[in-house]
């Protein structure tokens, strides 16, 4: 109306200026004009200002009929913002679902457990279908899922620590690759895995995986890295992994840098049946071959070993010194692994092999390194209880042979210890294990877990006592029964007995003990050995009754009763 209003006035304001400027054109010569003259002038004005005049209704009328149109918009805008404004209070009130649409309207979806669901319903006409995925819902939990995809980065990993004390002192762990983990593991230790996707197209995908492991001491307030307080950190993996570029076998992962193929970890004795520790090396897993799946690896564990040359020198009192000097050999392990191999209903068999093989330089013709082997036989048994049992049985050479010897850690690996180093004198020994690892529910509130280990070798380099040509036989054993009051609550025991004899030539030397653990968990989930996280609450027995071997004993006692509160989580 304001603008309607300013154009009328400017058309007065028109006719004004008009009519005075003719008068002061005429007026001058009014008297010799003729009245003709003067009366048509007149007439000619006045067709003038007529045809002005209608010129002015035109545009009050288009004015007119702007402002219908502006108004109408003005109100058009005003519901959108008002239902803008409803679909915000909707979105921040509800509780049960949000619904986000892109074309046309569409009725609330009902969910349950809260979950909010994504509905996507693109144009077939404008759309290429190939460019929107099958699926077109997806709950919350599938969107992080879809979202952490497509960016391509996750964090995860898993930790354990805890408080711990006891009746004589500092608590002190006795065998617990022997007797079982449980009130007898009072350290920390930490697994980081970051892994980052920088391409994903056309079927073909890369990641860039890097892992840190380390153990974190729980006894000390400070917690800088140094190796006599027990805080340690490596990258253990630093490789890239493909999945799409190997011919013919589309979900095959072809994997280069630091890793090897998966370990497999006997969980309540904590050491593994299968693990190579590798400085660098080249992989493929999941090659879908015959009935099975096939996993190839090659990787470089180069060791450290004493040269047989004595190097003597004066210590400057006349006193002589043998040192030995310490060579680095080139060692290359080659790994073949056939598994899920189906047998029967839920039931699956592997095999495992692995070489291992040193090359020596020329100049290392004093040095002696000898292979070793490692092979395997994987039996196992999933629904078995509602839970699952796994049998390993293996055989092992030299160096490797000699870790299964070990009365903790039987980790099968070449080098003797994390320092890389190679010791001890291998003539060929060998050694001979069978694993059982599992859990079953004897009833709907009793589960039992449980981890068995008969090993015995013969001729193989004794870590434990630094012999060598050594006989052995060991028993070593877990078991862990448990009430389920709920999925949150189990209360339960875990018992633990080993004995391992070692004969060295006509001497016999017996290591024995037991543990006895009552303890109370706080957890999400009713399995044993699959549920994190995990807090127990402990109290724990354990005594050595023979200790030929480890000469151990806990602050100068034969026994121990400790207690505390461990965590355990997987995230």
């Amino acid at each position: 109306m304001k603008l309607s209003k300013k154009i009328v006035c400017k058309v007065k304001l028109k006719r004004i200026v008009l009519i005075t400027m003719l008068g002061l054109c005429y007026v001058p010569n009014a008297m010799a004009a003729t009245q003709d003259e003067l009366e048509a002038r007149i007439a000619l004005l006045e067709q003038k200002l007529l045809a002005l005049s209608q010129e002015s209704n035109d545009l009050k009328k288009q004015v007119i009929e702007s402002n219908k149109q502006l108004a109408q918009l003005n109100n058009h805008l005003q519901k959108q913002q008002m239902v803008i404004n409803n679909q915000k209070k909707s979105l921040k009130n509800s509780q049960k679902a949000i619904i986000i649409k892109q074309q046309a309207p569409v009725s609330p979806v009902q969910v349950s457990n809260n979950q909010i669901v994504l509905v996507n319903t693109p144009k077939a006409e404008t759309i290429q279908s190939e460019n929107y995925p099958e699926k077109t819902s997806f709950t919350l939990a599938e969107f992080k899922d879809y979202i952490k995809d497509e960016i391509g980065f996750s964090y995860n990993g898993y930790f354990r620590g805890g408080w711990s004390t006891s009746s004589n002192g500092k608590p002190k762990n006795y065998a617990e690759g022997a007797l079982g983990r449980f009130g007898n593991e009072y350290g920390g230790w930490y697994d980081l895995i970051f892994k980052q996707k920088v391409y994903d197209q056309d079927g073909r995908r890369v990641d860039a995986i890097v892992m840190i492991d380390g153990n974190v001491a729980t006894n000390k307030a400070a917690g800088l890295f140094n190796t006599q307080d027990d805080n340690l950190m490596q990258f253990s993996d630093i490789y890239l992994e493909t999945k799409g570029f190997v011919p013919r076998f589309p979900d095959a992962k072809l994997w280069v840098g630091k890793h090897s193929l998966p370990y497999n970890e006997i969980q309540m004795l904590d050491w593994k049946t299968q693990k190579t520790p590798a400085g660098g090396g080249i992989g493929i897993e999941n090659l879908k071959f015959g009935m099975g799946t096939l996993d190839l690896a090659l990787v470089r564990a180069d060791v450290n070993v004493k040269n047989k040359k004595e190097v003597v020198k004066d210590d400057g009192n006349g006193n002589k010194i043998t040192q030995y000097k310490k060579e680095e050999v080139d060692l290359n392990e080659l790994e073949i692994r056939y598994r899920d191999i189906p047998l029967w209903k839920g039931a699956t068999l592997g095999v495992n092999a692995r070489y291992s093989a040193p090359n020596k330089s020329k100049i290392q013709d004093n040095v002696s390194v000898k292979n070793a082997w490692l092979g395997s036989f994987v039996l196992r048994q999933n629904e078995f209880f509602g839970g699952f049992n796994q049998f390993t049985l293996q055989t092992a050479t030299n160096s490797v042979a000699s870790q299964l010897a070990n009365i903790n850690t039987n980790n099968p690996e070449f080098a003797s210890n994390s320092d890389n180093d190679y010791i001890g004198t291998h003539t060929g020994g060998k050694a001979y294990r069978l694993v059982s690892e599992g859990e079953a529910y004897l009833s709907d509130d009793i589960i039992v877990a449980h981890a068995l280990a008969l090993t015995s070798g013969n001729d193989v380099y004794s870590y434990d006592l630094n012999l060598p040509h050594t006989d052995f036989t060991s028993f070593k054993s877990a078991i862990r029964p448990a009430y389920i009051w709920d999925t949150y609550n189990q209360s339960g025991i875990e018992l633990g007995y080993f004995r391992q004899k070692n004969k060295v030539k006509s001497k016999t030397y017996v290591e024995e003990g037991y543990k006895t653990t009552l303890y109370h968990s706080f957890k999400v989930g009713k399995s044993i050995l699959s549920s994190r996280p995990d807090i127990r609450f402990y109290v724990s027995y354990i005594e050595a009754l023979q200790n030929d071997i480890s000469q151990f004993d806990f602050n100068g006692k034969d026994h121990q009763i400790s207690f505390g509160v461990q965590t355990e989580v997987w995230f």
